[in-house]
Formats: C-alpha cells, sequence, structure tokens
C-alpha cells in the first residue's frame, strides 16, 4: 500500500490529519510506534482547534523526527522548514482555516478535502526522504 492510500484509509476509519499520517509513516517505515505515540496527534486536528498549522504538516515534521532518530542521523532542523516550503508550494498555504476555506463545496463534504491533502501530504513526506536520503550517504 502506498503512503496515500494509508493516510486516506486512516481518516476515513475516523484519525484526524496528523494522526493518518503519522500512521502511513508508522506503516511505510516499519517504525513500530507505541499507541501513545500515535495519540500524541489526537490534538493536531483543525489546526489545533484554532485554524492555525494543518495537522497533516505537522505530522510530516513528527514523523520526520522520529525517522531522524530511528535512523541516527543527526537533527537536521532545517528539513522542518523543507517540509514546510513543500507543503506550502503544493496546497498554497499552510493554515488549516485557509486550507479549508479553498475546499469546494463537494469536498467540504464528508471531509473529502482534508482526506484528499492529508493524503497528498503522506506521499510528499515518503518523497522528501527519499530525495534527501538518496543525496546524502547517511547509511
Amino acid at each position: 500500500m502506498e503512503a496515500s492510500e494509508i493516510a486516506g484509509e486512516a481518516m476515513r476509519k475516523g484519525s484526524n490529519c496528523c494522526e493518518a499520517v503519522l500512521i502511513a509513516a508508522n506503516t511505510i517505515w516499519d517504525l513500530n510506534l507505541r499507541q501513545d505515540t500515535l495519540a500524541a496527534g489526537s490534538l493536531f486536528k483543525e489546526g489545533m482547534g484554532s485554524g492555525c498549522t494543518c495537522g497533516a504538516l505537522v505530522g510530516m515534521v513528527m514523523a520526520s523526527g522520529i525517522y531522524q532518530a530511528r535512523l541516527g542521523l543527526s537533527k537536521n532542523e532545517k528539513f522542518a522548514a523543507k517540509l514546510h516550503k513543500r507543503f506550502k508550494q503544493e496546497f498554497k498555504s499552510s493554515c488549516c482555516a485557509v486550507l479549508c476555506k479553498n475546499h469546494s463545496l463537494s469536498e467540504r463534504f464528508g471531509n473529502k478535502g482534508c482526506i484528499r491533502m492529508t493524503s497528498r501530504a503522506a506521499t510528499l513526506l515518503v518523497e522528501e526522504w527519499e530525495n534527501d536520503l538518496g543525496h546524502h550517504s547517511y547509511l
């Protein structure tokens, strides 16, 4: 299964955008995350309740920090900025309220717009890591 499919399915089963990205990363990279780690994403829905930063982006950054640690890589704080830039290039904003406002009426029904974006965010996460690992000799 692709990261996008995993994230989309997780959202259809009730996970929020942040949790869905973490679930996709957990599955794709076999991170064996504990339930409490996955639960850490539970409060990031709807821009942390304030409409601010999209939870899917937060999930991308959280998953990256975990993945860096699991690979034994030195911390790369610039990677979060790279993910943020890629997310904004793709969706034109990182603000949950703006992103949701830009969804069509049909995308708002059944949370389809957020599911589509979260699925794509999971794919972007994997792509950025594949690109980064392909250009550096970490391992």
